[in-house]
């Protein structure tokens, strides 16, 4: 108990030493990382004597954490090393496109799948800086980003059922997901009011969605939402599924049987959301107090 007091009167007297608010704004570049396979591109190639079919299958690495970020952040310094931010970020991301191809000897057919991402965080963050008396100061900060996370599949191509050209736009959402982020900047000073900054960082969050839903279904031109079920609009995705298959035997044939007035259940899949950023930006000082033994010249 003797601790935790000494520990709080240290906090509120090098508080009264030095603390200070402030916001920054700065907009980011986010660059997907090259490990991460968000879909791939196919194509099934058939001979001219149609005696052998040759397929290609290429890995397409990309997140749906890229494109451009905008961020505030407020802030408020304890010391002149130590301060916690929260800050706001959105990102409507750069799509990303694989495709299926069968090729045939005089034409071919490709239907291509676009992803794109949205991403809504709440960053709260702790940011260490450097003790260089100068005009220029180093700093590194560790943030648990709380994100709130959809994506969007459309897709254009043929129709499995009626082999016309369709058009389906999925929307995909989840629970809150949170990540981990890192970032090491330089600051300089320009006034007492104003600096500059430069950052680099990485932030990791992967995304598995709860549900989907179906809002486009256009079919030669013509939109076929109506004539779906709930059961083909909807999913539900969860971690463990047991499913009994029931059917019945129809025109011939043997239909499995179940519910078209429920969403359909589904495996969970993740989706990688991690990225690199790039970071220019603008902090303003709004209040401040400090001894004459810790300026940062």
């Amino acid at each position: 108990m003797k601790r935790i007091i000494l520990l709080l009167v240290n906090i509120i007297l090098v508080t009264q030493c030095f603390s200070q608010l402030y916001v920054k704004l700065k907009p980011s570049y986010n660059k997907s990382l090259g490990g991460q396979v968000l879909t791939n591109n196919t194509s099934l190639e058939y001979t001219p004597a149609l005696t052998q079919i040759t397929e290609r299958v290429e890995n397409v690495r990309a997140s749906l954490g890229q494109g451009l970020m905008g961020n505030l952040s407020f802030g408020y310094s304890f010391t002149s090393q130590f301060s916690m931010e929260l800050g706001v970020s959105y990102l409507k991301g750069k799509s990303s496109q694989g495709n299926y191809t069968i090729k045939y000897p005089n034409s071919e057919d490709k239907s291509t799948y676009t992803y794109t991402g949205n991403l809504f965080s709440i960053d709260p963050t702790f940011v260490f800086s450097s003790k260089e008396k100068d005009i220029f100061r180093t700093y590194v900060s560790l943030g648990f980003p709380i994100n709130f996370i959809s994506f969007d599949e459309y897709y254009v191509g043929e129709d499995q059922n009626s082999y016309k050209n369709a058009e389906i736009l999925r929307k995909y959402t989840g629970s809150i997901k949170v990540g981990v982020s890192t970032k090491l900047g330089i600051t300089t000073k320009l006034n007492e009011s104003f600096e500059i900054f430069g950052e680099i960082g990485f932030t990791y969050i992967n995304f598995s969605p709860n549900e989907s839903e179906t809002t486009l279904y256009n079919i030669g031109g013509n939109d076929s939402l109506s004539t779906f079920s709930t059961s083909e609009l909807k999913s539900l995705y969860k971690e463990n599924i047991i499913k009994d298959y029931n059917y019945d035997y129809a025109n011939s044939q043997w239909v499995e049987n179940y519910s078209t007035n429920t969403p359909r259940i589904r495996q969970k899949f993740d989706i990688p959301v991690s990225y690199l950023s790039f970071s220019l930006g603008v902090k303003i000082n709004l209040v401040k107090h400090e001894n004459k033994n810790d300026k940062f010249k």
